[in-house]
């Protein structure tokens, strides 16, 4: 594969067919961080390949900011003024706080209690396409699923989940022309995705219920409570993360698993491989491509002269192929060890926004 010619390697183009997984080995094999021009993002940036230099970039973020937001293109300043108030737009020592504030509700032992009304929700979408021999994957089963149990826990009338989803695309998939016309579009999603985030909070603060939402908005930490402006933006980061990679990764998934049938007889073979396979996926195939971060100061970093306001990309998925980390790191084999693959693979980031 070729690549777009004056463009570097995150110009959609270069990923029509595919993630270009041979030009980031190139890059990778050569190079601990190198820079690129662009012409579609607002100048150039630093790619981040090796998983020691991810580490440090997501792991300090005094020095490589999420001010800025995770993404290549710069946000509009009315745009900004608002997300800095996000989670995913925040550092330490906010971030721990907001962090602290959600993460209740995703403790181990609630997370555990969830787990009979997520399998009956899966059962219920199995069962309306297994009769049939075939199904449309991604459109019956791998959208429904993730989408019905966040929405049920959050307590999002199901006469909602239409609305809510067709904004999630719209904001997740902004540069697609089949979903928006262009990326202003996505901002335009992501406020009527915090809106709906907020009249959530209002109608749960005033009809108290047993939900997701609920445990969140009652937590207290160093006497601070989200109000609903906060959680609607957490709201929003929920929904589109959650949504977005779970459809992604089930797809990869089952898409992998047929075009590799001795895999898939392996794992009918063995059942109790499932979490390896779903651990083999999300190395071999993260649905995730990048995560930006800000220099902000001058400094020198993996060899390189950093300037303040530089852009560092960090390539998630160049540590998951590193044959230094993998034995043949191409292929996909649900016999690894998931334990080893979770402590080398970057799919999930790594440091304060950890996901």
């Amino acid at each position: 594969m070729s690549l777009c010619p004056h463009a570097g390697l995150l110009h959609l183009d270069n990923f029509a067919s595919g993630t270009p997984r041979e030009e980031i080995a190139r890059l990778r094999a050569a190079h601990r961080i190198v820079w690129q021009e662009d012409d579609h993002a607002a100048g150039g940036h630093w790619l981040v390949l090796q998983a020691e230099d991810i580490d440090t970039v997501l792991k300090t973020p005094a020095s490589f900011s999420n001010q800025f937001g995770p993404l290549l293109e710069d946000f509009p300043e009315e745009f900004l003024a608002e997300q800095r108030e996000s989670m995913t737009f925040m550092d330490p020592p906010r971030h721990r706080l907001y962090r602290s504030l959600v993460d209740y509700a995703f403790r181990p032992k609630r997370i555990a209690a969830r787990r009979p009304l997520t399998e009956a929700i899966a059962r219920e979408i199995i069962d309306r396409v297994i009769d049939r021999g075939e199904c449309e994957f991604i459109d019956e089963v791998a959208l429904p699923l993730p989408v019905t149990v966040m929405f049920r826990l959050l307590g999002v009338p199901d006469s909602d989940f239409n609305r809510v989803v067709d904004l999630t695309n719209t904001l997740a998939l902004a540069n697609d022309p089949d979903y928006a016309e262009n990326r202003m579009q996505g901002f335009i999603a992501s406020m009527e995705l915090l809106q709906y985030g907020e009249a959530l909070a209002d109608s749960h603060l005033a009809d108290p219920r047993d939900s997701m939402t609920m445990e969140m908005l009652a937590n207290e930490v160093e006497g601070h409570r989200l109000n609903s402006r906060e959680f609607g933006r957490f709201f929003v980061n929920l929904i589109v993360g959650g949504v977005e990679t779970t459809r992604n990764t089930l797809g990869w998934l089952f898409y992998l698993l047929i075009k590799h049938p001795e895999q898939l007889a392996l794992l009918q073979r063995e059942p109790d491989r499932v979490t390896a396979a779903v651990e083999e996926a999300l190395r071999h195939s993260n649905t995730v491509v990048y995560l930006r971060r800000t220099a902000t100061r001058d400094m020198p970093f993996a060899g390189e002269s950093i300037r303040e306001g530089d852009k560092l990309v960090c390539v998630l998925g160049s540590p998951n192929r590193d044959p230094a980390l993998f034995d043949a790191p191409d292929a996909f084999d649900i016999s690894r060890d998931p334990a080893k693959s979770r402590r080398h693979y970057r799919s999930f980031g790594a440091g304060p926004h950890f996901c």
